[in-house]
């Protein structure tokens, strides 16, 4: 049954966020099919994220009697209702947005179901509008379910709880949480029920219980006329004043593109916009969320796709909060790779420190001289630190060998430094120790950057002269003439055809000519490049993993070993830039993009998903939205549409 709704519909899900990590997220057929699908799951802007409302049932009744369940909700056995066989139409952007017909007429819609989400709270707007020329009924039934947004709720959960409900307005509060709902329209009714046996398939497939129980304790009827609006406000705080916090939630959506019924597209002029839109989606406060929904923040996604954000209006002040929060959690030099949810703030990251400062001389390089003298001389000290941090960090896990300038991860450390950093039974999936490609090259880049825009006295006094003179001969082993090698091992090349050399070719400084990029080029083609991104392993290679797929061991097991990440493309079209021809380039790149942005234009992609399988990489896998993949979208598409 889901695969043929992911037939008739799409395999792509819709979202809505804020800046305190809440969401809402659903699928074009409006049934849950993940624990994580629902209507508000409330963040605390800390990293945890709370479950509220999963859903509401809705049933319309005509004046003849006629009555129609629009919901749809997946059973063990059983699909119901079957609400999707009304659905006549759908669209994602700017805001999800809903249309119900009835089979037994001609030109039969009905109603217009839109959501809406709060910048700053975690906030709901649900809107109904009759769209006809007759008058029905709604009855409605939210369905709650109170935990956290990785867990499961049953009904012996609601032994107790608090409850106030009046005609237009009810309050629920269990252990801490507490859902607030607002109507513009009376009829809510004390009429509490459960649904038992919930089922998400999708966590199933993922290896994870997959059954909960909702909890409805009340129910809303009302009456709408044609043209009539019904809106439903839902939050985890008391709302003061209902117009004024209505009207912010209208604004925030107010100027984007906008599609319909008559217009079902968007035009070539509106894709900057609508991706930008799609960037901003992951902003926190001072901050990034790497995906949704149970990703919060990690310092290597925010800094690999930083450069989407400063094309912001307000890119100046955002970008400079977020190298503010991570200098603020640096240690030796490090940033932390992990900030918040299920795990403490952990350090085990070799790259996101140098993609942190090398970030911080582009952001300077591109805004320096509007910031204050104060600020450009933090942003120096926080590269200088990580710069200094490295060479000196007796405590970190690797260390700078003296003698050929290169960052040295040891075997004897057992853990997962690159960003292929996956660990099973407390070992590394896929080991690359030593001398990885993309930390060397990351290295030699911060360090050439640095050269250039830190006080000459410190820039001797770190001895970069001379590190920058001696590395680019060890960085000159990586090739062979016809591959280039993923790590260097116990002084050997290993060559593993992976995407680590795309990223480190697509850097500023690479001590290889152009012939030479253009056998990069020509690997990337022929074994790693699909429709959707870069194989994260050759399909040559015996560890190579045709599906993503499974539970969380055999997925493990896929994720760096052939599985396509989007994110890549960025990289790979930096590549490109340097030894194509501008056009040649361009039309390079647009095809790069061109699946996403035909699903653009239809209205039907609210974000860009993490990963897509090693062969056949047609269904999104992994998280359906993810930062460092729309920001490469975005950045591109800035190539092809400015």
């Amino acid at each position: 049954m889901l695969s043929y709704l992911y037939q008739r519909f799409t395999p792509y899900e819709w979202l809505l966020t804020n800046r305190k990590g809440g969401y809402a997220l659903g699928t074009a057929f409006l049934a849950n099919v993940r624990k994580y699908h629902g209507l508000l799951i409330a963040g605390d802007g800390k990293g945890k994220r709370y479950h509220l409302l999963a859903c509401l049932e809705e049933v319309a009744t005509f004046p003849s009697g006629l009555t129609y369940q629009l919901d749809t909700n997946f059973y063990r056995d059983v699909v119901y209702p079957q609400g999707y066989q009304h659905i006549k139409e759908y669209f994602y952007l700017p805001y999800p947005v809903f249309y119900f017909y009835c089979p037994k007429r001609e030109n039969g819609v009905f109603l217009k179901k839109s959501l809406r989400f709060h910048e700053e709270k975690n906030l709901l707007l649900l809107t109904y509008e009759n769209i006809s020329s007759y008058p029905y009924k709604l009855l409605l039934r939210p369905r709650l379910t109170f935990r956290d947004h990785h867990h499961l709720s049953f009904a012996n959960f609601w032994d107790w709880f608090e409850e106030e409900i009046s005609s237009n307005f009810a309050f629920i509060a269990k252990d801490n949480l507490a859902l607030f709902c607002y109507s513009d329209k009376d009829g809510f009714t004390k009429d509490p029920i459960f649904y038992y046996g919930v089922y998400y398939p999708l966590e199933e497939m993922r290896g994870y219980p997959g059954f909960e129980d909702h909890f409805s304790p009340f129910k809303i009827e009302v009456e709408l006329n044609p043209g009539e609006k019904l809106n439903l406000l839902f939050s985890d705080e008391p709302l003061k004043d209902l117009h004024g916090t209505l009207e912010e939630i209208i604004t925030r959506y107010e100027g984007r593109p906008k599609i319909g019924l008559t217009k079902p597209y968007f035009e070539d002029k509106d894709i900057l916009s609508l991706l930008n839109h799609m960037v901003k989606a992951f902003l926190l406060k001072d901050n990034v969320c790497a995906g949704y929904p149970w990703f919060y923040a990690w310092g290597r996604d925010t800094f690999i796709g930083l450069p989407a954000l400063f094309y912001d209006a307000n890119a100046l002040e955002t970008c400079y909060k977020i190298f503010e929060t991570y200098g603020k959690y640096m240690q030796g030099g490090l940033i932390p790779n992990l900030i918040g949810d299920l795990a403490p703030v952990n350090y085990n990251s070799v790259d996101a420190s140098l993609w942190f400062g090398i970030r911080i001389f582009e952001y300077l390089d591109r805004f320096g001289e509007s910031l204050t003298q104060e600020k450009r001389t933090k942003l120096l000290s926080l590269a200088e630190e990580v710069i200094r941090g490295y060479l000196r960090g007796a405590d970190h896990p690797f260390f700078v060998d003296p003698e050929n300038g290169l960052i040295y991860l040891p075997e004897s450390s057992g853990k997962a430094f690159t960003w292929m950093d996956v660990m099973l039974d407390g070992r590394p999936i896929t080991p690359r120790y030593e001398n990885p490609i993309e930390i060397e090259f990351l290295w030699y880049n911060l360090l050439m950057l640095a050269k250039d825009r830190l006080p000459q006295k410190e820039v001797e006094e770190l001895g970069i002269p001379s590190l920058v003179e001696k590395i680019p001969q060890s960085l000159r082993r990586y090739y062979n003439g016809e591959l280039f090698a993923d790590t260097l091992y116990k002084g050997e090349p290993v060559y593993e055809v992976r995407p680590n050399f795309v990223i480190a070719l697509s850097l500023p400084y690479v001590p290889f000519e152009r012939y030479e990029l253009l056998k990069a080029v020509e690997i990337v083609r022929r074994e790693l490049l699909t429709p959707y991104g870069l194989r994260s392993l050759s399909p040559r290679h015996p560890h190579f993993k045709r599906k993503y797929f499974g539970s969380q061991h055999q997925r493990d097991l896929a994720y760096h070993n052939g599985t396509v990440w989007v994110w890549l493309i960025y990289p790979y079209a930096l590549l490109l830039k340097k030894v194509l021809p501008r056009e040649e380039y361009l039309a390079e790149v647009k095809k790069l993009i061109s699946p996403f942005i035909q699903l653009l234009k239809t209205g039907k992609l609210a974000s860009i998903p993490e990963l897509y399988d090693g062969d056949q990489p047609y269904y999104p896998k992994g998280a359906p939205a993810q930062f460092w993949s729309t920001a490469a979208v975005y950045l591109l598409a800035r190539e092809v549409f400015s």
